[in-house]
């Protein structure tokens, strides 16, 4: 139930101040662009600007962060779609029909879809959030060893969905990809496959991987052609065509309320993070649609579920840190330091005492989606010029 007072004070608390509204699109902005670079993770940027907020108040330093989180979660599908080189892994799944309509000339669309559909899912998890704050801090407390286990099971299972017609490379792929996790030091402080390398003793993080994986592949691609895009008219940049893509996404509510759900919940559990959202949420869409044939070829479908999966898990993640003061992913561990810095512990008691500041994050974060729609739109015009520039630049 939402305590009524609580939520009055919350509206008191952002109206009271409007360093809130200045910092929110500037983090905004940031979010953006860390996110469209390739290597260049959410985390970092959170990272980077967090001293920044160390003279803030404590709710516009969240904000501020919240909305770099916001802003990145997205960024991440432009290189997906633009150059099929995800940003993060949570946009992996972005790649396999975004990449597709880019090269049909239909980017402008694809951005625009993948914009809203990230806009909605965002806004859709914090909806959720709004209503079962203390119901899924609840549940999150119940997971154990044993659960985690499965959930790390089921993410290898995803390979074999995901390598449908290709178990056999599927199979290769999730091998060389465990031998490349085995890599550092192990829990038991015992070395493994570093070649006697101190570089390799914390392992090779996942970003730069993916992004070598993907893009090296993608530079071969590109060696005999001019353009990123081959279709010589689609290199004329229309808005309108962001703005169709944009109204598309509505006719495919279920979509964006099955991938908000996933996001949602794969989210709240602690070390899991969007990259498995993203691919789980692309693949029980692709299983349940009546022509799965469609998907990997530019169906908009995978790109809504990929997207409103990945963005809503951000709402996910932040129920864990404010109802249990734990990290859900590597953004909201930065978090935890702004929280930190400012003498504020996540948990139970911290939901009790202070709803009125949960709930104004919370509502700060609806802000945000609103702004979101407008600089993204912007942000992608500007960003969709990309496919203009010849392949030797």
């Amino acid at each position: 139930m939402i305590d009524v007072s609580a939520f009055l004070e919350a509206i008191a608390l952002l109206t009271s101040s409007s360093a809130p509204w200045i910092v929110v699109p500037i983090g905004l902005i940031i979010g953006l662009g860390f996110g469209m670079i390739p290597g260049l993770s959410i985390p970092i940027a959170m990272a980077v600007f967090l001293p920044f907020t160390l003279n803030f108040e404590f709710l516009t330093a969240v904000l501020f962060l919240t909305a770099i989180f916001t802003g990145g979660t997205f960024g991440t599908a432009i290189p997906a779609i633009l150059m099929n080189v995800p940003g993060t892994a949570a946009s992996v799944a972005t790649c396999f029909d975004g990449f597709p309509m880019s090269q049909k000339g239909q980017y402008s669309r694809a951005l625009g879809i993948a914009l809203m559909a990230s806009t909605i899912g965002t806004g859709f998890g914090y909806v959720l959030l709004f209503f079962l704050i203390d119901p899924i801090s609840w549940a999150v407390l119940k997971l154990g060893p044993p659960e985690l286990l499965l959930i790390a099971v089921f993410g290898l299972i995803m390979i074999s969905a995901l390598s449908e017609g290709q178990v056999l490379k599927g199979i290769i792929t999730g091998a060389i990809g465990l031998l490349i996790g085995t890599i550092g030091i192990s829990s038991l402080g015992l070395m493994r496959g570093t070649f006697g390398s101190v570089h390799l003793l914390d392992g090779i993080p996942a970003v730069p991987a993916l992004i070598g994986l993907f893009a090296a592949s993608e530079l071969s691609n590109l060696l005999n052609k001019n353009f990123l895009v081959t279709n010589a008219q689609s290199h004329t940049i229309r808005i309108a065509d962001i703005f169709a893509g944009m109204a598309e996404t509505f006719r495919h509510g279920r979509t964006v309320f099955f991938g908000g759900s996933i996001g949602v919940l794969i989210g709240a559990i602690p070390g899991v993070g969007a990259a498995i959202a993203n691919l789980m949420s692309y693949d029980l869409t692709r299983r349940s649609a009546k022509d799965p044939s469609e998907f990997g070829k530019g169906d908009p479908r995978g790109l809504i579920a990929a997207e409103s999966a990945n963005s809503s898990s951000e709402a996910g993640s932040m129920a864990t840190l404010l109802g249990l003061g734990l990290p859900g992913g590597g953004a909201t561990a930065v978090m935890v330091g702004a929280f930190a810095a400012h003498n504020v512990t996540g948990g139970p008691r911290f939901i009790a005492d202070h709803k009125d500041v949960v709930y104004a994050i919370i509502i700060g974060n609806f802000v945000q989606v609103l702004l979101l729609v407008l600089l993204g739109a912007v942000f992608l015009r500007l960003c969709s010029n990309l496919v203009k520039v010849p392949i030797r630049f």
